[in-house]
C-alpha cells in the first residue's frame, strides 16, 4: 500500500505554515486561527486503491473551499470526518450550518463550497471517489452530520477508527476488503440520512472543466489541438470557456503545459535515445526547438538536455509527469 506522511512543525521550519499553505492552495484557503510560531500539522494517508484513509492534526484554522478551488481541483470525491478529540468545530456548507463535537461523523461533498473553522484537532479523514457510491452521490449530503447515538453513525465511526489502527498490520488484500467494507458503510450512511438534492449542486464550471480536460488529454497528439477546438466541443462561448480555464492559467497554458509532461515522459522513455529532442518537441506540438527549450525549462526547472542526461535516476524510480508530477516535481528540485 502506499502510504504518504506529511510533518510540518513551526520549532523546526521558519516557514512550516507556508509550506502547509502552498500543499493545500488547490483545497481550499487556510487562515491560522493561533500564532504561526506554534503551528504545526502532521498528515499520515494510506492508499487503499481508490480510496484513501488519512490520519491528521493540527491547530486551530479556518478552512474556506471556494469556487476556484473546486475548478482547480481535478477529482470529484466525498470527503468523511471522523473527529478523535472535540475541536469544536464549525461550518457553513453551502448554505447549511453545521457543527459537531467527539464522536460525530460529517460528510463533506468537495464538489461544492464550504468555510469551516476547527480549534485544534485530531480526525481521520475518509476520501471517496464519487463514482463508488452507487448512484448516491447525487444525493445532498453536504455538511450532514451524523450522530454518535444514529446506528449508521456508530457503525461507521467504529470501523473506520478500527480500520486506522491495524492499517501498518494489514496485507493489501485485507485493506481491500476493508476498504470496500468501509464505502459500502458510507453508501448506508448517505441512503439512510442524506435528502434528495434539488439539482447537481456541482458548479456548470466545474462539469465543464472535467470534460474539457478529458478531451484534451485524449487529443494532446493531435496538432489540430486548439483553444477553438476545445470550444467547439464544449459547444460553449469563448468567455465561458476562458472563465472555465482561468484558474489553470488558461486553455492555451493547460494544452501547453500537459505537452510538456508528456514530452518529459517520451524523453525518459526514450532510453536509447532513438529520437532527437527537437522531434521529441516536434511531435509534441511545439515547431520552434528554442521555444520548446524555454517552455521546458519554465515549467520543469531543467532543460531537455539536462533531463536526458539523468533521466536514468527518475527512471529507475518510474517516475512520470503525467502519472506521478508532485513525485516529478519533488525529485527536480532534489537536483
Amino acid at each position: 500500500m502506499r502510504k504518504d506522511i506529511w510533518r510540518l512543525d513551526a520549532r523546526e521550519h521558519d516557514d512550516a505554515f507556508e509550506q502547509y499553505r502552498k500543499g493545500c492552495a488547490h483545497l481550499f484557503d487556510i487562515t491560522l486561527q493561533s500564532p504561526e510560531e506554534s503551528f504545526f500539522n502532521t498528515l499520515e494517508a494510506h492508499h487503499l486503491g481508490p480510496v484513501v484513509l488519512a490520519k491528521c492534526s493540527g491547530v486551530p484554522q479556518l478552512f474556506e473551499r471556494k469556487l476556484s478551488h473546486i475548478l482547480i481541483d481535478g477529482g470529484d470525491t466525498v470527503m468523511v470526518v471522523v473527529e478523535l478529540e472535540d475541536s469544536g468545530w464549525r461550518g457553513d456548507y453551502d448554505g447549511r450550518a453545521a457543527g459537531g463535537h467527539l464522536g460525530q461523523i460529517r460528510m463533506i461533498d468537495m464538489a461544492r463550497p464550504f468555510s469551516m473553522s476547527t480549534g485544534g484537532y485530531r480526525s481521520l479523514y475518509v476520501m471517496v471517489p464519487r463514482t463508488l457510491l452507487e448512484g448516491r452521490g447525487s444525493l445532498d449530503f453536504h455538511g450532514l452530520v451524523l450522530s454518535d447515538d444514529s446506528v449508521s453513525g456508530r457503525l461507521l465511526g467504529a470501523h473506520v477508527r478500527s480500520l486506522a489502527e491495524v492499517l501498518d498490520h494489514m496485507t493489501p488484500d485485507e485493506a481491500e476488503a476493508g476498504a470496500k467494507a468501509m464505502v459500502a458503510l458510507i453508501v448506508g450512511a448517505i441512503t439512510a440520512h442524506a435528502t434528495p438534492a434539488s439539482g447537481d449542486h456541482r458548479p456548470v464550471e466545474k462539469m465543464l472543466l472535467a470534460s474539457g480536460r478529458q478531451f484534451i488529454e485524449q487529443n494532446l497528439d493531435d496538432v489540430d489541438l486548439s483553444p477553438e477546438a476545445v470550444r467547439r466541443r464544449l459547444g460553449v462561448s469563448r468567455s465561458l470557456l476562458y472563465k472555465v480555464f482561468e484558474p489553470l492559467g488558461g486553455v492555451s497554458a493547460f494544452i501547453q503545459g500537459r505537452r510538456l509532461d508528456q514530452a518529459f515522459d517520451a524523453i525518459l522513455h526514450d532510453r536509447a535515445e532513438q529520437h532527437t529532442l527537437g522531434e521529441i518537441a516536434y511531435g509534441h506540438g511545439f515547431r520552434s526547438d528554442a521555444h520548446f527549450s524555454r517552455a521546458f525549462r519554465g515549467r520543469f526547472g531543467v532543460t531537455p538536455g539536462r533531463l536526458r542526461r539523468v533521466g536514468e535516476a527518475a527512471r529507475q524510480e518510474g517516475l512520470s509527469a503525467l502519472e506521478r508530477p508532485d513525485d516529478v516535481f519533488t525529485w527536480l528540485r532534489g537536483l
